[in-house]
């Protein structure tokens, strides 16, 4: 195989491998997710075991990895700062993928961004290969190729899996499905260019429900981008000017773009949904008007259930796509998990939702006017 045969399949089957999260107190948020959503805590890389600058622990619940991070000492700048102007939040998206000083070289020609070119980083399980990229404000995407590591994660990183083990129930989480950002106005189609350049990833889906007259609308634009193997879904969304939204709300107490939630796939999202409430998940809420419209447009469906777990319903033919939002998981109005599940192959992103809520939304303000 060529070179460029060789990276243009590597480049078809990138994938995310791992999230990482800046925090102000790893061992809290860690517990959080282990207690509430039912990860493991898998390894452990800090002071303890050579690393001066930071505590990272990493968790895993099936196909999903996550990375919290937390600076053990002042000096680490990067990570402080990181935490003093956005609060917590996702820092980097880890994708794994083999070949990466030629993948690098042949990104940088497409206009990527370098934070850190290709490093190779060694311990007694091997070496690991990894470079980064920047995105948005302050986030970066990381390419990492662990074909030749044996080891739990990453170099340094030591098994702690005894020492956080809760036995709770099956939360039911099982990959990551989309990643969402938000960005100021008229910042779209630059990233846009960008993810689809880099990764050769396609705009597949748009939703552009901006104020052009008298029709209320939503007030935001969104637009999905997929990779050739689906393997990679990144999800944009910029606010309007016109309009006060939860896209601005974000990009005021993030101070700046950023990645705004994770949506994790479920094998079942009403056990999911029935775990998390137990273990002091909050959800977002929906009015009873969504469920009434839900009901007239499709009479077969057990709405009920869905207004018990206060689930949101789409459907393409005999294909569904389940979803349910949690509120923001920090203190900030700002990063929160999505959770969704595809029924019979669905292939959307709920853009009928997003509309048939704000409907709801707009129904219920009216009702309460009057």
């Amino acid at each position: 195989m060529y070179k460029d045969e060789l990276i243009e399949s590597d480049f078809l089957n990138v994938e995310y491998d791992f999230i990482e999260y800046y925090v102000g107190m790893a061992k809290m948020v860690v517990y959080w997710h282990v207690k509430a959503l039912g990860f493991k805590v898998m390894a452990y890389y800090g002071p303890e075991k050579g690393q001066q600058e930071k505590c990272s622990y990493y968790l895993v619940k099936n196909n999903i990895k996550i990375v919290i991070t937390a600076a053990s000492q002042p000096s680490s700048h990067d990570i402080v700062s990181f935490v003093d102007l956005h609060g917590n939040g996702i820092k980097r998206i880890g994708i794994a993928i083999k070949n990466i000083d030629d993948f690098y070289v042949d990104i940088l020609g497409k206009g990527a961004i370098p934070v850190k070119f290709p490093a190779t980083v060694t311990d007694s399980d091997g070496k690991v290969v990894t470079a980064s990229i920047k995105i948005f404000d302050d986030n970066e995407i990381m390419f990492v190729d662990t074909s030749e590591y044996n080891g739990i994660f990453l170099p340094g990183y030591k098994p702690v899996e005894e020492d956080w083990d809760f036995n709770e129930e099956d939360s039911c989480l099982t990959g990551i499905d989309h990643i969402a950002s938000a960005m100021r106005i008229n910042e779209m189609s630059m990233w846009e260019r960008y993810f689809n350049t880099i990764f050769q990833s396609k705009t597949v889906k748009c939703f552009d429900h901006r104020q052009n007259g008298e029709e209320e609308k939503i007030g935001m634009l969104l637009k999905v981008l997929q990779t050739e193997g689906k393997q990679m879904n990144n999800v944009l969304v910029e606010p309007d000017q016109h309009k006060s939204t939860q896209v601005q709300l974000f990009l005021d107490k993030n101070y700046g773009s950023g990645i705004q939630h994770v949506a994790f796939t479920s094998s079942n999202i009403f056990n999911t949904v029935e775990v998390l409430r137990k273990n002091g998940v909050r959800f977002s809420s929906y009015p009873d008007s969504y469920y009434t419209e839900l009901k007239e447009k499709y009479p077969a469906l057990d709405v009920a259930k869905f207004k018990k777990y206060g689930i949101l319903c789409d459907i393409i033919g005999d294909s569904l796509l389940l979803q349910v939002f949690t509120t923001p998981i920090g203190d900030r109005p700002t990063f929160f998990y999505e959770i969704i599940q595809r029924v019979n192959n669905y292939e959307g992103f709920g853009i009928d939702n997003i509309k048939a809520l704000f409907e709801a939304v707009e129904r219920e303000k009216k009702l309460n006017l009057n």
